[in-house]
């Protein structure tokens, strides 16, 4: 009776670990609604790692809305425009280097 048991609590524990989820990042954090938890920023760090051109992109993208932000004029209308589209630019980006870490699934 005791192997019995024993046999079923490893087999059961065995299928759990099988079925464990992969490490997720939220969508939030992709979209920037909410920072990332520590686990999640380890995470982003490791895709940066292995994807050092579109890391750098982002950064990029993200300097260039700096600069525009502190643009001292509106540019016609133009300027928050611009704003916008480096913003769909930048999330693209953050969904094609964290899409096998996507929380929700798309």
């Amino acid at each position: 009776m005791k192997k019995v048991l024993i046999f079923s609590c490893l087999l059961m524990a065995f299928a759990t670990i099988g079925h464990a989820q992969p490490p997720r990042i939220s969508i939030d954090v992709i979209i920037g609604n909410r920072p990332p938890a520590p686990a999640e920023v380890n995470l982003m760090r490791a895709e940066e790692q292995k994807h050092p051109n579109i890391a750098r992109a982002m950064h990029d993208i993200e300097k260039s809305m700096q600069a525009l932000h502190d643009a001292p004029d509106d540019f016609g209308g133009h300027k928050g425009q611009a704003e916008q589209d480096l913003r769909a630019a930048y999330v693209s980006l953050r969904k094609a280097l964290y899409f096998r870490l996507y929380e929700d699934r798309h």
